[in-house]
């Protein structure tokens, strides 16, 4: 039996500090934290306990071929929204000795005093909270809700706080999902050839373990995914295929299952994926063109947190490749972990595997901070394109890595197939490794090959 927690009697034994923010507190999901107590501002924030429930012994040999995916995952999650700077008490049971607060790029100073650990929040965040050897807890600090439809409003879907099974949901033109504050929904939504769908607000759509491809929205234009958290689904989480105008705005997304991507944008155009969470058991993001006459191009990546937590690439263009790709901007994000066996021997913190013919060209890497936990630091690969189908080799060229801050020495990888299909131009522009700058094509975490031109490094 673990020993209770007593946050009350943490707190007074702390400094108060005077904090005005607004704080909105969320109802408490069924399955309550024996591990952490929270307060923001005072107030007490229900921490819910999410542990998978994976068939361990019935799933693929490869999934489980890592230590970390032979038992069941367990995260924790505070989350609530506020409009601006807070203070956060975490308790737990013992005395507290290692603290982690990350991403470190957020400079959240936590200070410790027996049991309890607190920080100055100083706005809306999404952390990764680790101490000792305990479960981490995913703590969402979400903004306050803008565009929540009324109560009233037509052509919306709307569930409630409390627990709703309402299996597969199929949207049309310009209708919206929305999830209060509170609400666990078990379900998974499609929509196909529709305009101007909405799905937002600050509940859990969980797919149970059951669901398939839990987002999946195909030819679609005008979308909105926003604030919502994304969990247990089986396979890919948010699959976009052929979609034009798309949006996924501070989304959280937790997967535990065997290619549990976060989001994949399939032969799809203009698509945003910014301010979200992605907890993942493959790719956080994957952009993929599996579809020869349906180019994807305008795809922004940004102010992202990443943890991929098995077989899983923060950020990865690939493996399946068979149209163009082009114009994609992966911009301030947060990699903790990049992990895992891959066909093409490890996974990366990011990556582009060119497995098939398309050309992929333009593509800018900027300002992104990668943690020591790694298998590879990054990688441009263009195959013989059999790793997931039977196709030719395709290109690689025109890529920009600026301001890249990899904690750690990791391998580097550039390697085109043969003297027709190269990888080309690759620029570093002021990146860095392990706090020293990077200059040169360094030997101890360089591997290129000798299908590779123009490789340049810039202060």
């Amino acid at each position: 039996m673990r020993k209770s927690l007593n946050l009350t009697a943490s707190i007074l034994m702390m400094t108060a500090l005077h904090v005005s923010a607004e704080v909105k507190t969320y109802p408490p999901m069924p399955s309550l934290s024996d591990l952490y107590s929270v307060t923001v501002n005072g107030q007490v924030v229900a921490v819910e306990k999410l542990r998978s429930q994976l068939p361990l012994d019935r799933l693929p040999e490869w999934f489980t071929s890592e230590p970390y995916t032979r038992e069941q995952q367990e995260v924790h999650i505070a989350a609530f929204s506020c409009s601006g700077e807070t203070e956060v008490r975490i308790a737990v049971a013992a005395n507290v000795g290692r603290v982690s607060v990350r991403p470190r790029s957020k400079g959240i100073a936590a200070r410790t005093d027996g049991n309890v650990v607190a920080f100055r929040l100083p706005g809306p965040e999404k952390l990764y909270i680790e101490i000792d050897d305990l479960p981490p807890l995913l703590f969402f600090a979400d903004p306050p809700e803008q565009e929540a439809p009324a109560a009233d409003a037509p052509r919306v879907r709307r569930f409630g706080p409390g627990v709703h099974h309402v299996g597969m949901i199929t949207l049309q033109d310009d209708e919206t999902f929305y999830l209060e504050a509170g609400a666990l929904v078990y379900g998974g939504l499609r929509a196909k050839g529709a305009r101007n769908i909405r799905v937002m607000g600050r509940g859990v759509l969980d797919g149970g373990y059951e669901m398939v491809n839990m987002v999946k929205l195909e030819d679609c234009v005008g979308v909105v995914v926003e604030g919502i958290t994304i969990r247990n689904g089986v396979n890919w989480t948010n699959t976009l295929v052929n979609c034009t105008d798309v949006v996924i705005r501070g989304v959280k997304v937790i997967s535990f299952g065997p290619s549990g991507d976060g989001v994949n944008p399939v032969n799809s155009r203009n698509v945003t994926i910014e301010g979200c969470f992605l907890r993942c058991t493959d790719d956080c993001v994957a952009i993929k063109t599996p579809r020869y006459e349906q180019p994807s191009h305008d795809i922004l990546v940004a102010d992202n947190t990443m943890i991929g937590f098995a077989f899983s690439d923060g950020v990865t263009i690939g493996f399946e490749t068979n149209a163009p790709i082009r114009n994609v901007t992966v911009r301030n994000c947060d990699i903790l972990q990049a992990r895992g066996g891959s066909r093409v021997d490890g996974h990366s913190a990011f990556s582009i595997i060119c497995d098939g013919p398309a050309l992929i060209e333009d593509v800018c890497f900027e300002n992104l901070r990668v943690a020591a936990d790694v298998r590879k630091a990054f990688e441009l690969n263009v195959t013989d394109g059999t790793l997931y189908g039977e196709d030719p080799p395709g290109h690689i060229r025109n890529i920009r890595l600026k301001g890249i801050a990899w904690e750690a020495p990791r391998p580097i990888i550039l390697s085109g197939h043969d003297p027709a299909h190269r990888v080309e131009n690759v620029a570093f522009n002021g990146c860095s490794i392990a706090g020293e700058p990077l200059l040169s094509a360094r030997q101890d975490v360089f591997r290129i090959n000798e299908f590779v031109d123009g490789v340049t490094f810039h202060p």
